[in-house]
C-alpha cells in the first residue's frame, strides 16, 4: 500500500470529514494531507527521500500521525521509537537504522544526542520552546511554500517500516516491513470484522509500536476517523468513548482489568462501542466473561499476531464471540497456519504445538541481523514461539510462550493454565506465573499475586483453592504477594522480573 498516495486520494474524496481527533483538536482529511505534504517537502529539502530512514520519536498525538504520513509520502522508511527511550537505549538503534532525519518533541530529554549520531542531517521538533539548531514542526506545517504535491513512485516490495522490539531479552531487533505488508491489517479487519467508513477507531497502545502504523493504515484506507486517547486512566477512557462515540479499540488485558474497577462505571454510555479486542498475551477467560457482563452491548473478541507478521495471524469473527469465547480465532485471509511439535511435525487433533505461519504478512527480515532472521524464518515459515491448540472447527487457543513453559519433574506446565485458575479466585486481581530453578525437580512453579484492593487473602487460601482445581505438579510451590506486576512497554507481564521477589 502506498500509504501517502492513499491519504491524498481519501482527502480528495472526503476532504471535510474528520480524520483525527486528539484532545480538543479535530483534523479533517484535507488538513491532514496538507500538513503531511508540507512536512514531507521540508524533509525533502534536507535531502531525505525515497529509501532514507526517518525516526519518529513522539508520544501518541496528532503530530505522530502527520509525521507518519509525511514519511510515507516520500517513500522513505518510518522508524517509530518509544518516546521514553533514553540515550544509551536509543543511540544504538539510531545507528543500526542509519537514521537520516528525526521528528521529535521539544519535551524529549535527549535532544543533544542527535548532533552526536552520524548520518542524521535534519531534526524537526514539535512544541513551543523550539531550538535554534532544529526546524520547528509548527512552522513547517504552516508554511504555504511547502504545499506542492509530493509525487513518488514506490515499489510494493520496498522497505516501509522498521519496528524495533523492546529488547528485554537482548539487543533490540528491527522488524523490516515492506509497503506490501501494510495492506494486511486493513484487509484482515475489513474481511473478518467488516470495518466501515463510519467507524471511529480508538488508539490506546503506544503508536511507536505496531499499533500506530496499522491504525493509520486502516483509517486512511477506509476513510474512517482515528481517535487518539491522551490518557490511560480507565475512567477517562470510558468518558472519551462516550463523548466521541468510539466504535472500536484494542488493548492488552491490564487495561480492561482497570476499566472493570472504575467506580460506578455504568454511568458511562458506551453503546457506540461495538466491539473491543483483547490482545498481546493469553487472556483470562473470566476477564472476557466479566467484561462482557459489565458492558453487555460490547462484543468482546481476541486476535493474535506479531510485529513480524504485520501483525495479524488469527482473528475471531464477531459472530463467534460467545460460542468460541477464549479463542484467538481462525487464520486471517492469506495466512497459512500450522501447529508443530519439537521434531517439526504437525501435531494431531487438539494437541498443543508451536504455531508457525507463512504468507504475504511475513516481515522481510530483521534489519542487519541475518542470523536472527534465519532462526525465525525457516523454509518460508515463521516460527512464532507461541504454543496453541486447535479445536475441531479450526479455531485456535493460545496456551503460552514456548520459552515460558515450565518443566516440573519432566512434566510440561503452561503458565497460562495456572494463571487462569489462580485468577479465577474472586479476591485475586491478577497473577503472573513463572518457573524458577530447583535442584530436585529442575523447576518449580512460582506465582506472583496481586490481590483485589481492600481484600484480605492468605497464601494458604490460594493454595487450597489451587489444590481443588489443579494437578499436584501444577500447584505453585512459591507464592508471593505483589503490589503490581512488572510489565513491558506494550503491557505484557515481564516474566523474567517475577523471579526476584519485589522486596529485593
Amino acid at each position: 500500500m502506498h500509504v501517502g498516495k492513499v491519504l491524498s486520494e481519501t482527502a480528495k474524496r472526503i476532504p471535510q470529514k474528520t480524520a483525527v481527533i486528539f484532545k480538543d483538536e479535530e483534523i479533517t482529511f484535507s488538513q491532514l494531507d496538507l500538513r503531511a505534504t508540507r512536512l514531507a517537502n521540508k524533509l525533502r529539502s534536507y535531502n531525505v527521500g525515497s529509501g532514507d530512514h526517518v525516526a519518529i520519536i513522539l508520544p501518541n498525538s496528532s503530530q505522530w500521525v502527520v509525521s507518519y504520513f509525511a514519511v510515507m509520502k516520500l517513500g522513505a522508511v518510518a522508524v517509530p521509537l518509544d518516546f521514553r527511550l533514553k540515550g544509551d537505549e536509543i543511540v544504538p538503534i539510531l545507528s543500526d537504522a542509519a537514521i537520516k532525519g528525526v521528528i521529535t518533541s521539544d519535551l524529549y530529554p535527549e535532544l543533544a544526542i542527535f548532533s552526536q549520531v552520524e548520518n542524521i542531517s535534519s531534526v524537526i521538533i514539535t512544541g513551543e520552546k523550539g531550538a535554534d539548531s532544529f526546524s520547528r514542526y509548527e512552522d513547517v506545517v504552516g508554511d504555504e511554500s511547502l504545499s506542492s504535491a509530493v509525487e513518488v513512485d514506490i515499489s510494493e516490495e520496498a522497505e516501509a517500516l522498521y519496528l524495533y522490539t523492546s529488547g528485554t531479552t537482548g539487543k533490540p531487533k528491527g522488524v523490516v516491513l515492506t509497503f506490501s505488508n501494510l495492506d494486511l491489517f486493513p484487509e484482515g479487519m475489513h474481511e473478518v470484522l467488516g470495518t466501515r467508513e463510519e467507524d471511529i477507531l480508538g488508539c490506546l497502545l503506544p503508536m511507536s509500536h505496531i499499533s500506530g502504523p496499522i491504525m493509520c493504515n486502516e483509517f486512511v484506507l477506509r476513510g474512517s476517523t482515528l481517535f487518539i486517547f491522551d490518557q490511560l486512566r480507565p475512567d477517562k477512557i470510558l468518558s472519551a468513548v462516550e463523548k466521541h462515540k468510539v466504535t472500536y479499540f484494542h488493548s492488552v488485558p491490564p487495561i480492561f482489568e482497570a476499566i472493570l474497577h472504575v467506580p460506578n462505571k455504568e454511568r458511562f454510555d458506551v453503546r457506540s462501542l461495538q466491539y473491543v479486542a483483547m490482545m498481546g498475551t493469553s487472556v483470562p477467560i473470566d476477564l472476557l466473561n466479566v467484561f462482557k457482563k459489565s458492558f453487555p452491548t460490547v462484543t468482546v473478541i481476541q486476535g493474535y499476531g506479531l510485529t513480524e507478521t504485520s501483525p495479524f495471524i488469527t482473528l475471531l469473527p464477531l459472530e463467534y464471540a460467545e460460542t468460541k469465547i477464549g479463542s484467538i480465532g481462525r487464520a486471517v485471509p492469506r495466512a497459512e497456519v500450522m501447529l508443530i511439535d519439537d521434531a517439526g511435525e504437525e501435531v494431531p487433533g487438539s494437541e498443543i504445538g508451536e504455531l508457525i505461519v507463512r504468507g504475504p504478512m511475513l516481515m522481510k527480515c530483521y534489519h542487519n541481523n541475518p542470523e536472527a532472521t534465519r532462526e525465525r524464518i525457516k523454509n518460508g515459515w515463521l516460527y512464532t514461539g507461541d504454543l496453541c491448540r486447535k479445536d475441531e472447527d479450526g479455531f485456535y487457543y493460545h496456551v503460552g510462550r514456548k520459552d515460558d513453559m515450565i518443566i516440573v519433574g519432566g512434566l510440561n506446565v503452561y503458565p497460562a493454565e495456572v494463571e487462569q485458575v489462580v485468577r479465577s479466585h474472586p479476591l485475586v486481581q491478577e497473577v503472573g506465573v513463572v518457573g524458577v530453578p530447583d535442584k530436585d525437580r529442575g523447576e518449580i512453579i512460582k506465582a506472583a499475586v496481586v490481590v483485589t484492593p481492600g481484600a484480605q487473602l492468605t497464601k494458604k487460601e490460594i493454595m487450597s483453592y489451587c489444590k481443588e482445581r489443579l494437578a499436584n505438579f501444577k500447584i505453585p510451590k512459591v507464592l508471593e504477594f505483589w503490589d503490581e506486576l512488572p510489565r513491558s512497554s506494550t503491557g505484557k507481564i515481564a516474566r523474567r522480573l517475577l523471579i526476584t521477589p519485589p522486596s529485593e
